[in-house]
């Protein structure tokens, strides 16, 4: 059995004895006539397992490599005369810049195949050259078209980390791609250009080039400071924050917790989305001991889900990003948003995140009902109402036979509420001021009845931390996002929408192009001027992510 791994091999002819026994089993009966070169190849892709890669399994990339070579009738596409091409060495080269698109160098063997390039250049043995050439040829192959296709589509399926992107999955011809880079004089040009298109994803790979090994390096001493730890407070430990937040050389060596230092915590809480009061809590120190290593991570992982999204999003779409609680609206080819707000997002608890998935925006609701879900009715509220069945009234609610427009209105009798509990009897709250969503609903039919909506109780938009629905997002200018939505049908002004928001009619308005809409999930965003805000994981999305790429390749298809 050929080994699957050699962590560090350290010529071609170190393992070519392993490939040797492979291509031996399979080369009377497979081997192309008169081409020892093309049976090695042969033999390899056959086998799906590289001796000497990193991550030498393939199976994900057996049947294209195939495909690859079967219409090449297996001759070396990175080769000529047993030596590698001036496009094999410029792929290599392209390789080795994995890091500046947010991937890991390593899981391409550019430093291997960089060094079996020069084996080639200058090998003496013309008996194993076939071999050895062989070898280099589908090694460079593999690691081409898994760099081309985790640049354009990611390395991880989002449908195995519970995200419902039901949306299109970006195909690319692997074999007729990998044709094109080894006969390109610039596949690097030709990689770039399959990295999402995206202002979002632009701005975090340009926030890359500030990390180096040098800063990966270098490991500032924890910060361990008492809870809630406020201005005018003293601990050994303000001398780290000094250190790690002052960037003049600081030769105050006091350990109060001077004004001075606190308008810089300050101002790194309002960077990271946290309460700018100056006050050292959990969140805060857990923020200020995020290593280097951690941030480039947070943004790798923003990286990868930046991938999974359409290949060009055309027209308008909006994007709710729940980690930094902001909704971000784009108009067509801008890659500025047109529109930026707060937004409430799902409570961190099980049964209330709000999901990650996308949708096209169809229509909107003026001074909308709320259907009360049927787990929210049964759950929260037959319990008040059982005890007080006044409680309806109050709170502008009412029993229906459906949800549908003109259901029947039943009384709020004991045997009425009771029926909410087998789902015989619905309850819906009726338009006004107390509605829970607010005086406008923005709709994107999706299965998990999740929309956008203003709402009743905008000083929650106050909170640092905004997860406190029970999974649908709550947006603080809902005229605003109205007036981006509604802008290109021309009937209605801003006078207009205002009109129906604090009318007293129910209308729905039926979008004459849809809107796609994105509830994303990314932990770090770039700003225009290189620098970074970093968020809480507060789902935990982002150590599901990791650990699934800790596993290596291949990744589940």
């Amino acid at each position: 059995m050929i080994l699957t791994t050699l962590k560090t091999p350290a010529t071609l002819l170190g393992y070519l004895l392993l490939l040797a026994a492979a291509f031996n089993c399979n080369a009377e009966s497979s081997q192309p006539a008169g081409n020892t070169e093309s049976a090695g190849i042969q033999s390899l892709v056959g086998e799906g397992v590289h001796p000497g890669l990193h991550w030498g399994k393939f199976p994900d990339y057996q049947a294209p490599l195939k495909q690859l070579y079967e219409g090449n009738g297996y001759q070396p596409l990175w080769t000529q005369n047993g030596k590698g091409t001036a496009q094999a060495k410029a792929m290599i080269a392209s390789l080795e810049t994995a890091h500046t698109r947010g991937l890991n160098n390593e899981d391409y063997d550019a430093a291997v195949l960089g060094k079996w390039l020069n084996e080639l250049e200058v090998d003496k043995d013309p008996a194993a050259a076939p071999q050895k050439s062989a070898s280099f040829d589908v090694a460079l192959s593999l690691m081409s078209m898994r760099y081309a296709s985790n640049v354009y589509v990611g390395r991880i399926n989002p449908r195995h980390v519970n995200f419902g992107l039901d949306i299109e999955p970006k195909k690319l011809d692997l074999p007729a791609m990998v044709k094109q880079l080894a006969a390109s004089s610039n596949p690097d040009e030709i990689i770039a250009g399959l990295e999402p298109k995206l202002h979002l994803y632009r701005l975090l790979k340009n926030a890359l080039h500030s990390f180096d090994g040098r800063s990966l390096s270098t490991t500032s001493p924890a910060i361990n400071l008492p809870a809630k730890f406020s201005p005018g407070d003293q601990h050994p430990d303000v001398l780290k924050l000094r250190q790690l937040l002052l960037e003049e050389k600081d030769n105050n060596h006091s350990e109060v917790y001077d004004d001075q230092l606190a308008e810089r915590v300050k101002d790194f809480q309002r960077h990271n989305g946290l309460a700018a009061d100056g006050v050292i809590g959990k969140g805060t120190q857990a923020q200020l001991n995020i290593s280097p290593a951690g941030k480039l991570k947070q943004i790798q992982l923003s990286m990868e889900r930046l991938r999974w999204l359409p290949d060009r999003l055309d027209g308008r779409y909006i994007i709710v990003n729940i980690p930094s609680f902001e909704l971000f609206g784009f108009d067509a080819n801008d890659a500025k948003p047109a529109l930026t707000m707060n937004v409430i997002v799902g409570e961190a608890i099980d049964g209330r995140n709000t999901p990650v998935f996308h949708s096209d925006m169809t229509y909107m609701n003026f001074r909308p009902y709320w259907n009360v879900p049927y787990k929210i009715a049964a759950k929260e509220y037959l319990p008040k109402l059982l005890n007080n069945p006044g409680y309806l009234e109050r709170n502008n609610m009412e029993l229906v036979s459906n949800l549908a427009p003109g259901s029947a209105v039943y009384q709020p009798s004991l045997d009425n509420i009771e029926m909410l509990a087998s789902g015989e009897v619905k309850l819906r709250q009726k338009p006004g001021p107390k509605n829970a969503l607010g005086l406008v609903k923005f709709a994107f039919p999706n299965n998990n009845n999740v929309y956008l909506h203003s709402t009743p109780t905008p000083s929650l938009f106050k909170k640092s931390r905004r997860d406190f629905s029970h999974g649908c997002i709550r947006v603080e200018r809902p005229s605003d996002l109205a007036e981006y939505v509604l802008k290109e049908q021309s009937e209605w002004s801003r006078e207009k929408i205002d009109e129906a928001m604090n009318g007293d009619k129910t209308r729905t308005v039926t979008l004459k192009t849809p809107i796609p809409v994105y509830i994303f999930y990314a932990t770090a965003l770039a700003e225009e001027n290189g620098e970074v805000r970093y968020f809480q994981d507060i789902y935990g999305h982002d150590q599901i992510l990791q650990d699934l790429l800790a596993r290596g390749f291949p990744y589940p298809p």
